[in-house]
């Protein structure tokens, strides 16, 4: 095999996501990394010239995975078009994809100081959250209701989001609700602020969502 082989790499970025899950950032070493593909340390470093850019290309592939699930989700969604549906669609697709949720939710346990490192992958990657401008664009296009105030409605959504967050990857039992308990709960507020539409503003809606994932899946290429 080459040094840019596709399996290669294949193997490399998965064995990381597992690694990074079980020991965090802080404790992997390039060295758990080659023992857990069969590889010589300086091979790996043939492919990823070191931990974090090697974690930057496990991060991107996590997100872009991420956005192609949810893509998915949303096209296999019967009510897909509404503002509801982006956080089914979030949390339905997190709760499969433990490395994208610990990317969203800026998990301290698995990439500890990377977390705060000048120049990291978290740095330069558009903030995930931030609900204005797709509101605003959900509005143009049809799917929000012309009075709707979508600036307070952004505000609301935003302070909700960290929560949110917090619960994927919290232990089952414990203070912090499950992700579908919190969806169910959110998915019913949303509805009765931003009821659906008809058909036709669903479809509106939908196409809105769709292309903002194209959008995001092309930043995680760059």
């Amino acid at each position: 095999m080459s040094t840019s082989d596709p399996d290669r790499t294949r193997a490399i970025l998965d064995a990381t996501e597992h690694l990074l899950l079980r020991l965090g950032y802080d404790k992997l070493t390039m060295a758990d990394v080659a023992e857990a593909v069969a590889l010589h340390r300086g091979l790996v470093y043939l492919v990823f010239k070191s931990k974090d850019e090697l974690v930057e290309a496990v991060v991107r592939d996590a997100l872009r995975r991420y956005a192609d699930a949810w893509r998915e989700h949303l096209e296999a969604d019967p009510r897909a078009g509404s503002v509801a549906a982006v956080y089914r669609g979030m949390i339905g697709t997190l709760e499969h994809l433990p490395l994208a949720a610990a990317v969203v939710a800026r998990a301290e346990d698995v990439f500890g100081k990377y977390l705060r490192k000048r120049g990291s992958v978290f740095e330069r990657l558009p903030e995930i959250s931030g609900s204005h401008d797709f509101l605003r664009v959900m509005q143009a296009a049809g799917a929000v209701g012309p009075d709707v105030d979508v600036r307070a409605v952004a505000y609301v959504l935003d302070a909700l989001t960290p929560a949110v967050r917090r619960t994927f990857g919290a232990a089952p039992g414990g203070q912090v609700p499950s992700p579908a308990a919190v969806l169910t709960v959110l998915e019913r507020m949303i509805d009765r602020a931003l009821p659906p539409g008809d058909e036709d503003q669903l479809a509106a809606g939908k196409a809105v969502l769709l292309g903002l994932l194209t959008d995001a899946r092309t930043t995680m290429e760059v």
